[in-house]
């Protein structure tokens, strides 16, 4: 985990009636996730795939070779727990809609889609 990063705020709650309230332990893992994105776009390409999958394909070669790179699990785990929670919400139930457009405005997945 970089320790440089800030991280991202999280909605605790993304789906109630589905979801039990994330641990502070799985708020870190995502708000890394999120901080990652916005300095990375193979990390962001993750989190807006989860929320349309028709803007941009997620990079997964790229995003699990920095995975494998980073001294802690924070990443791959934050990676494998958005993958489980993303069968019952999208990532901006999780991250909010303002942080998903702003990181496919921020890397032009409109205009570059899959090209990540």
């Amino acid at each position: 985990m970089q320790p440089d990063l800030k991280l991202v705020e999280v909605n605790p709650t993304p789906r109630p009636e589905r979801l039990s309230p994330l641990t502070d332990d799985q708020i870190k893992q995502l708000g890394y996730l999120g901080a990652l994105a916005q300095r990375k776009r193979f990390a962001a390409s993750l989190i807006v795939n989860l929320y349309n999958s028709h803007v941009v394909g997620a990079d997964m070669y790229n995003l699990m070779g920095y995975a494998s790179s980073e001294s802690s699990d924070t990443l791959l785990e934050s990676v494998m727990l958005i993958s489980q929670l993303c069968m019952y919400c999208e990532s901006h139930e999780i991250y909010g809609s303002d942080f998903v457009e702003g990181l496919i405005e921020l890397w032009d997945f409109r205009n570059t889609g899959d090209d990540s």
